[in-house]
Formats: structure tokens, sequence, C-alpha cells
């Protein structure tokens, strides 16, 4: 059995290596798909999760040659708690043997100042939070646990 990751990003493939025996998955073959939210990086909750389950419309149960192929979509957005703090988070969609998982990721929070800062807000998540991968990966077993 063969799982579609919608993403070719290191840290999403290697967190969805989760799935493979807990489903008896063979392999994972990674997909580019688009998100559909404007500009590419969803901002907030709703585009977060909007552009997580866009990126799975290659698997719409309408389409008789994909409607019984596994999915993983993962979409990390950015979101304002405040005028001061913003955090990183993920809703994760799966799609296994036409059961439906899904859920959000902790949030990996950061100053304002690092907004439109890309090396500095790597630089503060890898200091000061967990990683992309850990977040990712603790939010797979979470779903598929519950």
């Amino acid at each position: 059995m063969t799982l579609y990751l919608t993403s070719n990003n290191k840290d999403k493939f290697a967190a969805s290596k989760q799935l493979l025996d807990k489903f008896n998955i063979n392999n994972i073959t990674c997909i580019e798909s688009e998100s559909g939210i404007d500009g590419g990086q969803p901002y907030g909750l709703d585009e977060t999760k909007k552009g997580c389950i866009n990126r799975t419309t290659q698997f719409d149960e309408n389409e008789n040659e994909n409607e019984n192929e596994n999915f993983i979509s993962i979409e990390n957005g950015m979101v304002r708690e405040s005028d001061t703090l913003w955090y990183d988070i993920a809703y994760i969609y799966i799609r296994i043997a036409n059961k439906y998982y899904s859920g959000w990721s902790k949030k990996r929070w950061f100053p304002k100042e690092l907004y439109n800062n890309t090396p500095k807000l790597i630089a503060h998540f890898e200091t000061n939070s967990i990683s992309r991968f850990r977040q990712l990966a603790d939010c797979i077993l979470e779903i598929i646990n519950n």
C-alpha cells in the first residue's frame, strides 16, 4: 500500500513515516500540490486548514481512479495571537482505507520582529521551540491514536 504525501518537505516526509507500520504501508510517495492560498503562505487558522485540505483535491472521492488512494496532507500556517505574539501551527489531514483523521499541532511561538526574517525565524525555532519534525510527528501520533 502506498501513502501519498502532498509535499516534498523533508520534515513532513520524516514525520509521515510513523504511519508506515501502524497501517501496513509499504512506501510514501511525495507529490507536489498547491494550497490554493493567495501568496502560498496561509495566515490564520481558517486559511491553514483550507490550504491543507485544498492540497488533497486530486484524491476527490468522486474521481474513480483516486478514490481509494491514501494520503496525508500537512500545512503550516502563521497565526497572530496579539500585536506582539505570533505562532506557527500545522493542520494535518489524513485518509487511510477511506477513514479520515485530522488535527492541529502544537503551537511554535515567535516574536513579531521575526515575522518577515526567515533565517532569524528558523534560528529562533531551533533554539527556543520544538523542531518542525517534532511538532508534526507528535501531532500525527496523537491523531492516529485517538
